[in-house]
């Protein structure tokens, strides 16, 4: 069963899809979002954890991105970094969106090619630790 048919039957989910649960707390800081020109150049993602509970724990940071295309998700996962942080510290992330990869994160399929395209348009990377928390956007115009 996915989040459709929970939706379909009036049920929302008390989660997003990424949540998980930590003994300790956590703020992602420092986010950037580095692209070079062109639809095939890697998008690099960079951001610092920082654990600000009392005790050691793991964060995974999330990149999501929205497709500017009909009938795409709202955000779409292309990436993802787990770090161990003790208390008090920071830990640098970097995460790397390859357009070129088998999971084709910025493409649709086209039908009529029979194969995945990148679209025109203003793409938004989504930067956080669930899909309901992405308190970090950047937009990239692809033309």
């Amino acid at each position: 069963m996915g989040y459709r048919w929970f939706q379909a039957q009036g049920i929302e989910p008390l989660f997003g899809f990424g949540f998980g649960l930590s003994y300790t707390m956590f703020e992602i800081l420092d986010v950037s979002v580095n692209a070079r020109d062109g639809a095939n150049a890697p998008v690099t993602v960079t951001g610092v954890v920082t654990n600000t509970g009392s005790v050691a724990g793991a964060e995974v940071v999330q990149v999501y991105l929205g497709v500017p295309v009909e009938g795409q998700p709202p955000k779409r996962l292309v990436g993802f970094q787990k770090v161990f942080v003790e208390p008090g510290a920071s830990k640098p992330v970097t995460i790397t969106i390859d357009p070129a990869a088998p999971n084709h994160p910025f493409g649709v399929w086209d039908a009529c090619t029979q194969r995945f395209v990148t679209k025109p348009g203003d793409y938004v990377v989504y930067v956080g630790n669930s899909a309901d928390h992405t308190p970090h956007t950047a937009t990239l115009t692809l033309g």
